[in-house]
């Protein structure tokens, strides 16, 4: 089952990573100043921005399978074994550019999410149900954590003005002040994706115990509701974000901090146990190299680029 977890974690990470690219093209093509739910609603008429959240819908079914199968640890940062494919995807169709510093900060956070799985490789799967307050609580936390990191992100952006149509970016590409603005927002929607895990996983485990019977056990329950509010306003963010930093800094940065609230949860919330010995050291050790890729994408400088579709 380890195996298959693996594998349905790879996929939800490859599908998540061309999703993120999907957003990112159709966004940078949507003349709009609007953010939040308006900014949503002129990118749900694009139908490849549409195709995204499709793809995206397919990526967390992969996860929930993964999650219900494989340790905590394992699947949330398999996952993000995707997200450099956008580094080539970013420099080939987004028209983005990326300093040396960049592609350090994403290597950095792949890798680190490799060597926690593996150190957490023989961890057995906890099958825990939370109730409605505890549900409510991760919630809570992390909505409250999220709002914190974004609008740090807003006082940041002061100067870093997102793209729109005809109008090209300042003379040194995306300015730094603005690449820092995305990454950050990237670190806010982490922390909502984080919550979602929690919820993804409730709702994985339900149907693995009880089939196709556990439908109606998830629909009583708080998860499914929870995870669609925190979703809604993850995507506004991350499509501002999106507006301001390349699509693998944001994905990268968003991808370490869900995984590693994730992994916290597994430990928290769950009971997993944590492994000792060697084991032990690649956990903490792969979370510490994460968590040094999302600090690396902040300091970096960010390199020349334009809106996609301007020659």
């Amino acid at each position: 089952m380890l195996v298959l977890g693996s594998l349905l974690a790879l996929l939800s990470g490859m599908l998540n990573a061309a999703a993120a690219a999907l957003e990112k093209r159709e966004g940078m093509r949507t003349a709009t100043g609007h953010r939040g739910l308006r900014l949503l609603g002129a990118l749900a008429r694009r139908p490849l921005w549409a195709l995204a959240i499709v793809l995206s819908g397919f990526a967390w079914l992969s996860e929930a399978a993964a999650l219900a199968t494989a340790p905590v640890p394992v699947v949330a940062t398999l996952r993000n074994a995707g997200r450099g494919m956008l580094v080539v995807g970013g420099a080939r169709w987004l028209d983005e550019s990326f300093t040396p510093l960049e592609v350090g900060g994403v290597v950095l956070a792949g890798v680190g999410g490799a060597i926690t799985a593996l150190g957490s490789a023989n961890s057995d799967v906890v099958r825990k149900p939370l109730s409605n307050l505890t549900e409510l609580w991760v919630a809570a936390l992390c909505a409250l954590a999220a709002l914190i990191v974004s609008r740090l992100s807003s006082r940041v952006a002061v100067h870093g003005r997102p793209w729109r149509r005809g109008h090209a970016p300042a003379s040194d590409g995306r300015s730094r002040r603005a690449n820092v603005a995305g990454v950050v927002t990237g670190t806010a929607v982490g922390l909502l994706f984080a919550a979602t895990g929690v919820y993804t996983k409730e709702i994985g485990d339900t149907f693995a115990v009880h089939g196709p019977s556990g439908f109606t056990a998830v629909v009583a329950s708080g998860s499914p509701w929870l995870m669609l509010a925190l979703t809604v306003w993850a995507q506004s963010l991350i499509q501002q974000a999106f507006r301001l930093a390349n699509a693998a800094s944001v994905s990268a940065a968003n991808a370490s901090v869900a995984s590693l609230g994730l992994i916290a949860a597994g430990f928290a919330l769950y009971g997993e146990k944590v492994p000792g010995g060697f084991s032990g050291v690649l956990l903490f050790g792969g979370m510490v190299i994460s968590i040094a890729g999302t600090v690396v994408l902040l300091a970096s400088r960010p390199g020349m680029s334009k809106p996609p579709g301007q020659g």
